[in-house]
């Protein structure tokens, strides 16, 4: 609740909701959609209004919608007994006291809504159920308005919400704890009703407060233990970002002294191989024979030139008949081939029978596997026989106690609206995951 001021004789406070409040306390179990927000300072004035009522009571209920992330809730932050008596007998409430009620409203709850009513009853009974309804209809018809009811002899409290010119009762909502002070100021102001239990002491409120106190206290150690913990990361970060500076300072000096010795290793290398190499050189002069006279050489040239000549003829001759005999014989092993190929003994066209007998069975491997598979999705799914009065969001509750499984319910079974449902419908329920 965000609070800005509109100065007049005294602060007045303009309220916006535009989240919902964090300190709170669930009265039954809310379902998803419109929710009902009731300051606890509001519940507290309805106690004392009704706790004497020897007839009925009527009450307005002011406050605002809530916008942006709160848009679903209604925000109930104040509340005004109306002293007109005999109203729901009469079915209505006069102009004169409507005209007040707007006095009032600006003078205590600048900006607020009338948006809905409560009354508080003795004894419930068909009488004043049908007195109820009717003043519902002729003066709180609009949508979403809240009726808020009080049985004083059973000490039971129910609330409803006018949608589709029907009332619909909802199963629980929220008591919320902030700064309020217009309904404070109200109170102060207007006259208490005596309590039916003078020793009476809300303790619920009390130690709700004592618990925000204790949250607020433990946010603030909370924010210094943070920020404690912040200045040490950051000094262990500048210590570490030392550490890894100088451990790649001295990684580097590393690198440079491997370069150095590294060569130093190869021009020593170098220095080896040039000492072997002159060293081999000194050993083959050494060891090299004179050389012949020239005649002799020069005879020994020609002689080898003839009989190199000859050899040569002779190679060349026998080297063409191995290739004839070579050619002729792959020539007869490519027509056999050939002849093999076409015979219509061994037709190209047949296949083994051992590879179709290997596709077929694998074929039907996969058959059978997809057939399994499908049967193991549906294995394990369940069902549900809806029964007269069900809502689907209680049946959600109930099969799992998690109510976001409705959109999972929805789609299993191809509802678009939750109503949708009726007597005897058999709803396939998802595997709880």
């Amino acid at each position: 609740m965000e609070e800005t001021t509109n100065g007049a004789k005294e602060e007045k406070n303009i309220y916006e909701y535009n989240k919902y409040p964090k300190n709170v306390r669930q009265i039954g179990v809310p379902l998803p959609g419109q929710k009902i927000y009731l300051e606890d300072y509001v519940i507290t004035y309805l106690k004392q209004c009704f706790v004497h009522a020897q007839e009925p009571v009527v009450v307005l209920l002011l406050g605002k919608y809530g916008e942006q992330e709160a848009k679903e809730a209604v925000f109930l932050y104040g509340a005004m007994a109306l002293e007109e008596e005999k109203i729901l007998e009469k079915g209505g409430i006069e102009q004169e006291t409507w005209d007040q009620v707007h006095q009032s409203i600006a003078e205590n709850f600048p900006e607020a809504q009338v948006l809905g009513w409560a009354c508080g009853v003795p004894m419930w009974s068909s009488n004043v159920d049908s007195q109820v309804r009717r003043l519902q209809k002729k003066e709180f018809a609009r949508e979403n308005r809240t009726l808020f009811l009080w049985d004083l002899s059973e000490k039971e409290e129910k609330i409803f919400l006018w949608q589709r010119s029907m009332l619909k009762e909802m199963s629980g909502y929220y008591v919320y704890f902030e700064k309020n002070p217009q309904m404070q100021n109200f109170m102060l102001d207007s006259t208490e009703p005596e309590s039916i239990d003078g020793d009476y002491k809300d303790t619920v409120t009390v130690s709700m407060r004592h618990v925000i106190e204790e949250k607020e206290e433990h946010k603030k150690n909370m924010q210094l233990l943070a920020y404690c913990g912040a200045v040490a990361a950051g000094i262990a970060l500048l210590f570490g970002v030392h550490t890894m500076l100088d451990s790649t300072a001295r990684i580097r000096k590393m690198e440079q002294t491997v370069d150095t010795l590294t060569e130093y290793v190869g021009k020593q290398q170098e220095d080896v191989a040039a000492m072997s190499r002159q060293a081999q050189n000194t050993e083959d002069t050494v060891k090299e024979i004179p050389r012949q006279s020239a005649e002799s050489v020069q005879t020994t040239d020609a002689s080898s030139r003839r009989k190199t000549t000859e050899q040569a003829g002779e190679a060349v001759q026998q080297g063409d008949e191995n290739a004839g005999t070579a050619q002729s014989g792959a020539d007869k092993q490519d027509k056999e081939e050939i002849d093999t190929k076409t015979s219509p003994e061994n037709g190209t066209d047949q296949k083994p029978t051992g590879a179709g007998k290997s596709a077929a069975g694998t074929e039907s491997k996969q058959s059978a596997g997809s057939r399994a598979k499908k049967t193991s999705i549906g294995s394990g799914t369940q069902s549900y026989i809806v029964r007269k009065g069900d809502t689907l969001s209680q049946i959600v509750w109930r099969q799992y106690h998690d109510l976001s499984y409705e959109k999972k319910i929805k789609k299993a079974n191809g509802l678009k609206d939750a109503d949708a449902i009726y007597e005897g419908q058999c709803i396939v329920l998802p595997d709880y995951k």
